[in-house]
C-alpha cells in the first residue's frame, strides 16, 4: 500500500528507524523495507524543499540554496561536525592534541 511505504520512509527518514525494527512492526521481511524506502525517498526530493512565505518557491538543488540566500543576503553556514576525521589510536602519541571540527 503506497500509504504505509511513505510512512515508512519518512519514519526511517526523520526518526532514524532501524529497517530491521521497522519490519518486525509492520510483520515482513527487512529487504521489504529497504524497497519501500528506496522507491519513495526520490519524490519529495524531486518536489524541492517549501521556502516559507514563499508560495512557489521551491529548492530543488544545492544551486538553488545558495542562490536564495545570496538573493536574501543570507549568510550560509555548513556543520560537518558529523564527520569521522582520522586521528591517533587510543594511547597513542598525539591523541590528547588532536582537535576535531
Amino acid at each position: 500500500m503506497f500509504t504505509v511505504r511513505i510512512i515508512i520512509t519518512l519514519a526511517v527518514l526523520r526518526l532514524q528507524l532501524p529497517h530491521a525494527a521497522l519490519a518486525v512492526l509492520y510483520g515482513v521481511d527487512r529487504s521489504t523495507i529497504t524497497r519501500a524506502v528506496h522507491e519513495i525517498r526520490p519524490l519529495p526530493a524531486a518536489r524541492g524543499f517549501a521556502v516559507p512565505g514563499h508560495l512557489v518557491l521551491r529548492l530543488r538543488t544545492l544551486e538553488d540554496v545558495f542562490a536564495y540566500a545570496a538573493a536574501e543576503g543570507m549568510e550560509l553556514r555548513l556543520d560537518s561536525t558529523g564527520d569521522r576525521g582520522r586521528h591517533p589510536g587510543a594511547n597513542r602519541p598525539g591523541r590528547r592534541a588532536f582537535v576535531s571540527g
